[in-house]
């Protein structure tokens, strides 16, 4: 069995209703009573009898040990109940084959009764499918169900999936042998049905949410606005940056509701808000600029009050984390128009080397400026390679 280099990294999935994330010994009572509820016993042969200490046991054992070996990857399924953060059900990738032109594995969904008829397991679904699609580059999923199990063949249906065999025996309920269904789904169907939503429903792409302990990328949101038209107009930002002159309320709403989502959607420019992971207030904006296969740019401008605060290096390191090991990238560039030590100096704490000094590379609003262009390899390591000998940085 091969696994997919890199996917064992605690992923968070949201679309800002539905989340998936690892489980945690914190889910135990939920876990449990998803394995005991009668409808996931009787269709999926879940152990009726589960309680607590089995539940953290499987947590601590079974699940993390799939992460481990990348061969299966089980969510929790979580959504907002009555403003409180719930456990709704549990959605897995099993048996992850993955090779250099593609791979294959089939899922598996269990459900709280508080999750059905909501739309939380169509929506956890599809944050699924973009995830095993996407970011693990799988070519193909597979839906295993009993015959007679209309609620998990709706949603298959529902998903894109379609039936692809009906075999004896090849499924179970109440304990007993009865015949199995197979639904499948490609990737270029995936792809087809995405183009099919985006055109009928005009669907916007789905931004992961990368949580650390002091950061947390995410999506921009239009409640961002402001403080983006604040970190914009901060002469740091305009000395160093492309950002338009006189950046306005249009210009910041125009960015979050059509540039980053086309960014997304075409895959060329991959967009996160930095947001502070206790209050969610923007701190500013990180990106992947992937033009050629395998490497991207990375890309950056924090406001003034993060600076010094090391929230930038807590960012770029999430980001780095996001190329490596889930976009399987090989290599990530800097870019810094000469003299902006303070970005060549974060560059150098995250073990980028210097490459050398291209005159005439950058533009300046127009005019040709020299840039510094650093690299950094995907096993190289994250840290100084050697001792800062550059300008010295105020902490802003």
């Amino acid at each position: 069995m091969s696994s997919r280099k890199g996917a064992a990294s605690n992923p968070t999935l949201s679309d800002g209703v539905t989340t998936l994330r690892r489980f945690t010994a914190m889910d135990a009572d939920a876990f449990a009573a998803i394995h005991r509820d009668p409808v996931n016993v009787m269709w999926t042969g879940s152990v009726a009898t589960m309680d607590n200490a089995a539940a953290l046991g499987f947590i601590d054992g079974h699940i993390a040990d799939g992460w481990e070996s990348g061969t299966t990857l089980r969510f929790a399924i979580e959504e907002l109940h009555q403003g409180n953060p719930e456990v709704m059900g549990t959605l897995s990738l099993q048996d992850i084959f993955s090779t250099e032109r593609g791979g294959s594995a089939h899922v598996g969904i269990k459900m709280l009764p508080s999750g059905r008829g909501t739309g939380t397991a169509q929506r956890a679904m599809e944050l699924l499918c973009g995830y095993a699609f996407g970011n693990l580059g799988l070519s193909h999923l597979h839906w295993n169900c009993t015959a007679g199990n209309r609620g998990s063949s709706s949603l298959a249906q529902r998903s894109g999936f379609t039936l692809a065999a009906q075999i004896p025996g090849y499924g179970h309920v109440n304990g007993e042998v009865t015949d199995g269904l197979v639904y499948a789904q490609s990737a270029e169907d995936w792809n087809q049905r995405e183009l099919r939503q985006e055109r009928e429903l005009d669907l916007n792409p789905v931004a992961p949410v990368l949580a650390g302990t002091t950061v947390t990328l995410r999506a921009l949101a239009l409640t961002d606005a402001p403080a983006l038209v604040s970190i914009c107009r901060d002469l740091e930002s305009v000395r160093w940056t492309t950002v338009p002159l006189n950046y306005s309320m249009e210009h910041a709403e125009h960015f979050i509701k059509n540039i980053t989502v086309d960014g997304w959607r075409k895959g060329h420019t991959l967009t996160f808000a930095v947001a502070d992971t206790a209050t969610d207030q923007l701190l500013g904006t990180v990106d992947l600029q992937c033009k050629n296969p395998g490497v991207a740019s990375i890309g950056i401008n924090m406001g003034a009050p993060s600076r010094g605060t090391g929230a930038s290096e807590a960012a770029v390191r999430l980001l780095l984390d996001y190329a490596f090991n889930h976009l399987n990238l090989s290599f990530a560039h800097w870019q810094a128009m000469v003299p902006n030590w303070a970005s060549r100096k974060l560059a150098w704490k995250l073990g980028f080397s210097f490459d050398g000094e291209l005159r005439g590379a950058y533009s300046d609003r127009g005019t040709p400026a020299d840039s510094w262009v650093l690299s950094l390899a995907a096993g190289d390591p994250q840290q100084p390679q050697h001792p800062w000998t550059g300008a010295v940085v105020a902490k802003g």
